[in-house]
């Protein structure tokens, strides 16, 4: 993404500071043509130059606004991809869980709901070892659950 950005933010500002100095050049040039009876070819000049600058700085702003747009949404979709990823997370440590207990008759119960029983026992001072031990979870899942509950609190907060 940032070699993206390079790549196009680069070749747009060298073309902004060309554009400035070619503005800037010309209106040199019609100061010192204004002295020679030139005056009026180097206004035609600039005033066919002013509108192309003028669409440059306007598409500049248009780009510079769908860059901000695109940047917007890559930021939702990581957050969503993490959110994906956090779940796979849990579904593969409950299934390494199920895996390894030998107790087939026991109920794991849903994801949703271990995520609230976790959180619920957590705010009753539980210890992670506990409430693994508990619901018959791994303890990397708790924490993982404990960790994303801190982390959503942060950014809500």
């Amino acid at each position: 993404m940032d070699t993206l950005l390079y790549w196009i933010a680069i070749p747009m500002a060298a073309n902004i500071l060309l554009i400035f100095f070619v503005v800037l050049s010309l209106r040199r040039l019609a100061k010192r043509l204004e002295e020679n009876a030139v005056h009026s070819a180097v206004n035609r000049v600039l005033a066919t130059l002013r509108p192309m600058v003028k669409e440059a700085q306007e598409l500049s702003v248009a780009f510079d606004g769908q860059l901000r747009e695109k940047q917007r949404l890559i930021h939702s979709l990581n957050e969503n991809l993490d959110r994906r990823i956090t779940a796979l997370n849990l579904l593969v440590n409950r299934t390494e869980v199920r895996l390894q207990s030998q107790e087939n008759h026991r109920h794991i119960p849903e994801s949703a709901d271990v995520q609230e029983t976790v959180l619920e026992l957590a705010s009753q001072g539980r210890s992670v070892e506990h409430i693994a031990r508990e619901l018959d979870v791994s303890p990397g899942e708790v924490s993982l659950i404990l960790d994303l509950k801190r982390k959503l609190d942060a950014l809500s907060g």
